[in-house]
C-alpha cells in the first residue's frame, strides 16, 4: 500500500534552478565547505530532475532518486549519504519558503548508517568515579570539572566547548541559565542549550575561582589555558582532549578502552541519561542538537540491549 502522504508539486527546470540560487542564498550563514558540499551534491539532482521528467517532490520520487544514485551512478553509502542530506536539506528550505507543505526526503534513507556507536560510553558508577578523581582545588580541576559536566549533562562537544565565550552564558525566557554553541556546519552561534544545574554551577565555580571579583570580559573564552605560555589564551580541541583524557586514565576509568572511550564519550553518555530520564526521540534530537532521527534512536537501542547500567 502506498503511504506517500507528500502533496505532488510539478516544477519546471527554471523554476528548480531558481529555488536552487535561493537555497545556496540562504545557505550564507553556513561555513563555506558545508556550502560547497550541498551545492556539489545538488548538482547531480538538477542535473537528474529534466531526465527523470516525472519527478514531483513525492516520497516515492526521493526513492526513486535514490535508486538513481545508487544503481544507475553506483555511488557508496557515504556519498548517497551526502547528495540525500543535500536534497533533504533543500526540501525543507522549500517546505519553510512555502513551495512545499511538507518534506518528502525526511524519513527516506541516506547511506547505510551505523547499527551501533564507535565510541563506548560511561556507566553510572564510572561516572561517579570520574568526577570524583577531579581534584578541584586546582583552577585546572575546577576548569576540567567544568568542561566535564558540560559534556555529560549537556552532551557538549569538544568544539562547542572550545569555540563558546563567557559572553554565550545567558537566561533565557524562563529564567533558565543557557550557552549559546556554534552547531555543526554552522557559522554562528545560533543554538541555545539549557544548562543543567550540575554543569552551571561548574561553570560558574571555575569562572569565579579564576576571575575572582574582577570582571568578567564577554569576549573572553569560555574555557581558557592555565600554563605559563597558555594562560587566560583559548582552549584547543587537542588541549581540551589531553584535559579529559587525563582525568579518564588517573580515574581508572579507561580500563583498557583507550581507543574507543575518548571525551567524545561523555556526550554518549548524556544522550543514554537522556532515555533513561524518560525523553522521547524529538527531545533527545532537541537536546543533543541531532538532525537525523535514527541517530537518536540508537540510543534508544543500545539501552534496550544493555539495560544494565552497573559494572559488569
Amino acid at each position: 500500500m502506498d503511504n506517500d502522504q507528500s502533496t505532488p508539486v510539478r516544477m519546471t527546470l527554471k523554476e528548480l534552478v531558481e529555488h536552487y540560487e535561493g537555497f545556496l542564498g540562504h545557505l550564507e550563514q553556513k561555513r563555506p565547505e558545508t556550502r560547497g558540499t550541498y551545492q556539489r551534491a545538488l548538482r547531480e539532482f538538477v542535473s537528474w530532475f529534466p531526465l527523470d521528467r516525472k519527478f514531483q517532490f513525492r516520497r516515492r520520487d526521493v526513492e526513486r532518486y535514490r535508486r538513481h544514485l545508487s544503481e544507475r551512478r553506483g555511488f557508496t553509502d557515504s556519498s548517497i549519504g551526502t547528495y540525500m542530506t543535500a536534497l533533504r536539506q533543500f526540501c525543507r528550505y522549500l517546505v519553510e519558503a512555502g513551495v512545499l507543505e511538507s518534506n518528502p526526503a525526511r524519513r527516506v534513507a541516506g547511506g547505510r548508517r551505523p547499527e551501533r556507536h564507535s565510541r563506548a560510553w560511561l556507566r553510572r558508577t564510572e561516572v561517579a568515579a570520574l568526577l570524583d578523581a577531579i581534584d578541584t582545588t586546582s583552577l585546572q580541576g575546577a576548569r576540567d570539572m567544568a568542561i566535564i559536566r558540560a559534556m555529560l549533562h549537556c552532551a557538549l562537544s569538544e568544539q562547542e566547548c572550545v569555540h563558546a565565550d563567557v559572553g554565550d552564558m545567558r537566561v533565557d525566557e524562563r529564567g533558565l541559565p543557557t550557552l549559546a554553541v556554534q552547531g555543526k556546519g554552522r557559522s554562528a552561534k545560533d543554538v541555545a542549550v539549557t544548562l543543567t544545574p550540575e554543569a552551571h554551577n561548574a561553570v560558574n565555580e571555575y569562572l569565579t575561582r579564576r576571575f575572582g571579583g574582577e570582571e568578567i570580559p564577554a569576549e573572553a573564552p569560555l574555557f581558557a589555558g592555565v600554563g605559563n605560555r597558555s594562560h587566560g589564551a583559548r582552549m584547543t580541541a587537542r588541549g581540551m582532549r589531553a584535559a579529559v583524557t587525563r582525568w579518564l586514565e588517573s580515574s581508572g576509568v579507561k580500563r583498557g578502552r583507550d581507543h574507543r572511550l575518548t571525551p567524545f564519550s561523555l556526550r554518549h553518555t548524556c544522550g543514554l541519561f537522556l532515555v533513561d530520564g524518560g525523553a522521547t526521540v524529538e527531545e533527545v534530537m532537541k537536546r543533543m542538537r541531532i538532525e537525523w532521527p535514527p541517530t537518536a534512536q540508537l540510543y534508544f537501542t543500545i539501552r534496550a540491549a544493555h539495560p544494565d547500567d552497573s559494572d559488569e
